[in-house]
């Protein structure tokens, strides 16, 4: 079979695991790609690969039954997550966030969590490497959340969720900043995606809340999307995330 470009292992997925870029591909879940390469359904360079961690080099053809491996194009979109909805793929949950995923490339999975009475801005991607660099704090991608209150919060509180609170045991959070947008909202931006942060960082700053959106992920924002529809990023923005990563894409 002749090499071509399009069909062998490119750059940026050089030195990935086997299973990993199988599963990439959309061919199927994960554990089915472990289960296809121990059981022989996979040959690198026309050898055959029973070991799921074998690493992957530039250049290399994956075949899986004989057709080529190849990773599907680069895929980032921004939803507008309407609160009630669970930030899970699990099709057994009451309403997973995946019913409003329709139309989105297989492979599409949401970057980090809104809990279910979080509405907002939830991004979507097919890259694993992506989500996971926008996820992890070690890079400090900013989200900004809109707090909605039930009265004008006190001046202390305000100032006390400016310093910092310990929102548990050894776990202190500090936003970037807090900021009033209204008599009865608070602009909070954290560079960390902890459990539930913003609601326990309310709590304990003595700031009650009634509502809680998302507006901001890094450069990205809602602008006009529709409550519970999603759009694809823009090459412009797209670039821009990756670049806030250092992910050459």
């Amino acid at each position: 079979m002749t090499r071509s470009s399009k069909k062998t292992v490119t750059a940026d997925a050089d030195g990935m695991r086997l299973n990993r870029f199988v599963a990439r591909s959309g061919i199927a879940s994960r554990r089915r790609c472990d289960e296809g390469i121990r059981n022989g359904m996979v040959t690198v360079n026309g050898r055959l690969i029973t070991n799921p961690a074998e690493k992957i080099s530039q250049g290399d053809l994956v075949l899986w039954d004989g057709a080529a491996v190849t990773l599907p194009e680069l895929f980032v979109a921004v939803m507008n997550k309407p609160s009630g909805y669970e930030t899970t793929m699990n099709e057994g949950a009451s309403r997973p966030v995946s019913q409003l995923s329709v139309g989105m490339p297989r492979g599409a999975a949401p970057v980090g969590r809104l809990d279910i009475r979080t509405g907002g801005l939830l991004l979507w991607s097919n890259d694993g490497e992506l989500v996971y660099r926008l996820t992890h704090p070690k890079w400090k991608i900013e989200r900004e959340y809109i707090l909605i209150l039930a009265k004008p919060p006190e001046r202390e509180a305000v100032e006390k969720m400016r310093k910092g609170v310990y929102i548990a045991p050894g776990e202190f959070s500090k936003p970037g900043s807090v900021e009033k947008t209204g008599s009865k909202t608070l602009s909070v931006v954290l560079t960390t995606g902890r459990n539930r942060e913003v609601r326990r960082l309310s709590k304990f700053s003595g700031i009650p809340l009634i509502g809680l959106e998302r507006v901001r992920f890094g450069s990205v924002h809602l602008e006009n999307l529709q409550r519970g529809k999603w759009r694809k990023l823009s090459s412009e923005e797209t670039t821009a995330l990756c670049k806030a990563v250092r992910l050459n894409r």
